[in-house]
């Protein structure tokens, strides 16, 4: 037996096994995940004039749902303004003066819509049924979606682990099997 190759084989090994586990909680590559969280889950309402919800929106977040519209007084299929404006252009909306939109639309039975949101804070979804003097039931769906930044274990470094793991089973192997020379003999 080499002692110098067995020990040395014996140290690759170590490293590589340290490296085999170790090795991909110490080296993180960044990445992005979509998260979806439910904002409104069938929620379901009477509009008579007006009803109103806010909600804490982070930038650049997609908004994807459905409505469905029903007049309250027969069941049949309806249809409501449905508006989504922050929380200063609500104001100005209350105040009955011009107001911009995130999103805008006259929403029917079963139908869906999608919008980003442009900055963080509080939005207000708004349906508005003061056109019409029959009252409506509305179910409300919706999903936000973000994309959050995330560090990942690169596991593109067990690969270099296999290959210590090789090379070190191979020189444990010349170690043990190699004769040591004894100049004096």
């Amino acid at each position: 037996m080499n002692a110098p190759n067995f020990f040395a084989g014996v140290a690759i090994i170590i490293a590589g096994a340290l490296l085999f586990f170790a090795g991909p909680q110490l080296v993180m590559l960044p990445s992005t995940q979509t998260q979806v969280a439910s904002l409104f889950h069938d929620e379901t309402f009477v509009v008579g004039d007006i009803w109103e919800r806010s909600v804490q929106l982070d930038e650049a977040a997609l908004v994807n749902g459905t409505v469905a519209v029903t007049s309250a007084l027969t069941g049949g299929p309806s249809e409501v303004s449905m508006l989504v404006m922050d929380d200063a252009e609500y104001q100005k909306w209350v105040a009955h003066g011009s107001s911009t939109y995130v999103f805008q639309k006259d929403v029917s039975n079963r139908e869906s819509f999608s919008f980003t949101v442009p900055r963080s804070g509080i939005y207000h979804f708004v349906f508005d049924n003061t056109n019409s003097p029959v009252k409506k039931k509305v179910t409300i769906t919706a999903e936000l979606e973000k994309q959050v930044a995330v560090s990942l274990p690169d596991e593109r470094v067990r690969y270099v682990a296999y290959g210590l793991l090789a090379i070190g089973a191979l020189v444990t192997a010349v170690g043990i099997m190699r004769r040591t020379k004894i100049p004096w003999a």
